[in-house]
């Protein structure tokens, strides 16, 4: 008992309090945005007019990237402040790993938390597992660079890649612009017909990428794809490509002869350091004062007589938009 009695009182002694945190699981996450497409779509259009009219709003470092040799995938580091938006201070990092092995966590591309840091005492206060979270913003970000960029009533509209973000764009562009019907595309046929059931009553038309691009007038890439898919010559008549996928240099999408003609849009110019715009830099075929960020054409007119690629590679200022968003929820 006396031993038992010191543990105790050193503990007093030591006041090790417990921090107040909230855990939001992938399943709680999912359930809260998507009752709530709306409201944070909202939300994220509206902080964006706020930084185009305030850039001093965001302290965004560049993502820290860690690799070790002999294996697939990487560790990323991703902090992000918002200064007083919406009356709000907001500190958030994300630590997320891109689970290429799968040795002990399978079918699961995304893995690691997202931590939402309490505005004054600087204590951990929201922990969120990063999968779903991660898919919905880039889905949110690529809808709204959409809307944002040319007029979207009555284009059609096609998606490749039927996996996470692609079902997540789908319901984004169905509830909150109003697309009744998608042509989507996928290596694996029967994840289309899920989709087809899952996101009634939007029409979902199984297609491939050649029938996308010879129909359809917007085009949503969001796969896992290490060469490119699409050229210039397979453009047609697509005015409006967004592209997701290729968030890291072993990923592609496109081939650079879609820079020509087109406006390249992108959420940061940081996003440069990865993927396709990496490789491109590195051709010496593009440098950071080509890409136009989002918030320098966001709540404005068409951006350009050209059509418009947009490419994300995620920033930690979206992460710690929904973090936010999802704790003021709960």
């Amino acid at each position: 008992m006396t031993k038992l009695r010191q543990e105790m009182d050193s503990f007093e002694f030591l006041r090790l309090q417990d921090e107040p945190c909230r855990h939001f699981s992938e399943r709680k996450i999912h359930q809260l945005l998507m009752h709530n497409i709306l409201a944070f779509m909202g939300c994220l259009e509206r902080f964006y007019l706020a930084w185009a009219s305030n850039g001093s709003m965001v302290e965004q470092p560049r993502k820290q990237l860690f690799t070790a040799e002999g294996l697939k995938g990487d560790l990323r580091v991703m902090p992000c402040v918002i200064n007083r938006f919406e009356g709000a201070l907001i500190k958030a990092v994300k630590v997320i790993g891109t689970n290429e092995e799968e040795r002990l966590v399978t079918d699961k591309i995304s893995v690691g938390k997202a931590l939402l840091v309490d505005s004054t005492d600087n204590f951990v206060k929201g922990i969120f597992d990063v999968c779903a979270l991660s898919s919905f913003r880039t889905a949110a970000i690529s809808a709204l660079a959409f809307k944002h960029s040319m007029p979207v009533t009555g284009m059609r509209v096609g998606i490749v890649g039927g996996g996470r973000v692609g079902f997540y764009t789908a319901k984004i562009l169905s509830s909150w612009l109003g697309v009744e019907a998608l042509s989507v595309a996928d290596t694996d046929t029967g994840r289309v017909l899920e989709l087809r059931k899952i996101l009634d009553p939007v029409v979902v038309h199984p297609s491939t990428l050649p029938e996308i691009c010879n129909e359809c007038d917007a085009l949503f890439l969001s796969t896992n794809a290490s060469s490119p898919l699409f050229d210039s010559a397979h453009a047609g008549s697509v005015n409006f490509i967004s592209s997701v996928g290729a968030d890291a240099d072993n990923l592609s999408e496109l081939d650079a002869s879609l820079l020509e003609g087109r406006t390249l849009l992108s959420e940061s110019r940081q996003n440069i350091a990865f993927g396709d715009m990496h490789r491109w830099q590195a051709d010496g075929l593009l440098d950071e004062e080509q890409i136009v960020e989002l918030r320098e054409v966001i709540g404005k007119s068409a951006i350009s007589a050209q059509p418009v690629l947009f490419i994300s590679t995620g920033t930690a200022v979206q992460d710690a938009l929904v973090c936010n968003f999802l704790y003021d929820l709960a």
